[in-house]
This record gives structure tokens, sequence and C-alpha cells, in this order.
């Protein structure tokens, strides 16, 4: 790889405390992986003769095209709730703390990734930004679904705590095997449909989505656990390895 590809890495913002903030293990996993990280932010100025509806806010947003003529490639990290509200839900009680700044930046910055075949990787909240650009719908409360696993674990973060399986002939089969244990730090998940437009690549035992592509674009991951806390793990390692090969034009 001669050049090192740029790779935007999504931003957090804390709404209480008006805190732009990233932590640390995403940018590191990025140059360990031999990327440059170029850390974006959504913009926090109130929409304009707006009255709460999604689509017309996500319309009026517009994302630079100076930022995605510069970047090679898209990290979306971790972080709050996504509001239902974009994927066509009313919020339920168990829905925890939104930045709807965060969503329309995000999920206006996939759908940019989607159209213009930007090598995207997502990790926890990121594979539900990509899932909810795509058209999916989440639930809320993975404990009303689904009961098994243990999802949110109590272990310290660089310790796998359940398996996930992955599909055959998908990139994270390639990646990681037929299976791989990880770590696990959510309460909500892709929710099951018949009709995205992606492939569902890894699950965990119990039926939790853990993954999921789009094998058309060049690099279309996302994966429910984070990797990035576990880069003392080859394979996991080995995720972001892949990613920024991709997004730097190799395989």
């Amino acid at each position: 790889m001669n050049k090192k590809p740029i790779i935007a890495v999504t931003g957090d913002y804390n709404m209480q405390t008006n805190q732009y903030y990233l932590k640390q293990e995403y940018l590191h996993a990025i140059w360990l992986a031999g990327g440059i990280p170029l850390t974006v932010y959504p913009k926090t100025a109130l929409p304009q003769e707006w009255s709460g509806a999604a689509a017309k806010w996500m319309q009026q947003y517009e994302i630079e095209e100076e930022l995605l003529q510069q970047i090679d490639g898209i990290l979306f990290t971790g972080g709050v709730d996504i509001d239902p509200v974009f994927y066509g839900e009313a919020m339920r009680q168990e829905n925890g703390e939104i930045c709807p700044f965060r969503d329309v930046f995000e999920i206006k910055l996939c759908r940019e990734a989607i159209r213009r075949n930007i090598p995207a990787f997502g990790i926890c909240r990121g594979v539900q930004v990509m899932a909810v650009a795509a058209g999916a719908k989440l639930y809320q409360e993975i404990q009303n679904e689904i009961t098994g696993y243990q999802h949110q674990q109590k272990a310290v973060t660089w310790y796998p705590t359940h398996e996930i399986r992955t599909k055959e002939g998908s990139r994270l089969r390639s990646i990681l095997g037929a299976g791989a244990r990880v770590n696990s730090f959510h309460h909500q998940a892709v929710a099951r449909s018949e009709s995205y437009p992606f492939q569902i690549t890894a699950e965990s035992p119990d039926g939790i989505i853990e993954g999921i592509e789009k094998p058309e674009l060049t690099y279309f991951v996302g994966v429910q656990w984070h990797p990035e806390r576990m880069m003392q793990d080859p394979l996991q390692r080995a995720l972001f390895e892949r990613f920024v090969r991709c997004a730097g034009g190799e395989g």
C-alpha cells in the first residue's frame, strides 16, 4: 500500500456538556492497521423551518463534498441509541439516550458511502447506523425480543464473553473463519427481516444479528461487538487490516 488511506472516524457529541469526544481505541486501531484516522463530527446547528419530520431534516442535511472527496473509507463508531424516528417507529421506554445531530449526520454519511461505494466499517452503534441507513429497523430492547446470552457484559472490555457464527462465503468468514469469540456491550440490535438490502453474515447462538454486509460494494461490513477493544486478538485486528487495505485500493 503506497499511500496510506485516510479513514473518516465518526466522533460523538455530548448534548449535556456541549462537547465533542472520541475514545482513543478507534483511532489506535486505524493507525495499527496502516490508515490515517480523520475524526469527523456532526454539525450542531438546529434545523430551520422544521416541525419534526425526520425525512425533511435528512433531506435538508448536507455532507460537504470536500470531505467526501478527501476520505478513502469511513469507520462508524459506537455510542448512544439511534432515535427510532429514523427507522419509522415511536420511541419506547426502553430506548436510551439519543443524539439526533449524530443520527442525521451518520445516516446521511452512510447513504453517501453506499451511493459512492466508499468502503465502510461499522462497530456496535455503527452497524445499527449502517442497517438503518439501508432501510432496516432495530430492536429497541433485545431482552424483549430474544432471551439468551448476556449482551451487556460485566467482564473487562477486552475479554470475549460469547461466540458468533459467520456465514459461508462472507467477508467475515474470510477474516474470522467459521466463528469467533467476541465481547458484547449493547442492548439494541438489528431487527430481523427478509427484505433488507444487505446480508446477515454473523449471528450469536441466541439469534442476535452480529454482522451485516453488502457484498456488491467494495467494503461494507458492520459488526455488533467492539473489536477495537480486543486488539490483542489477531482475528479482531484483521477486521481493521482488511478494511484499511480495501480503503487503500487493495482487496
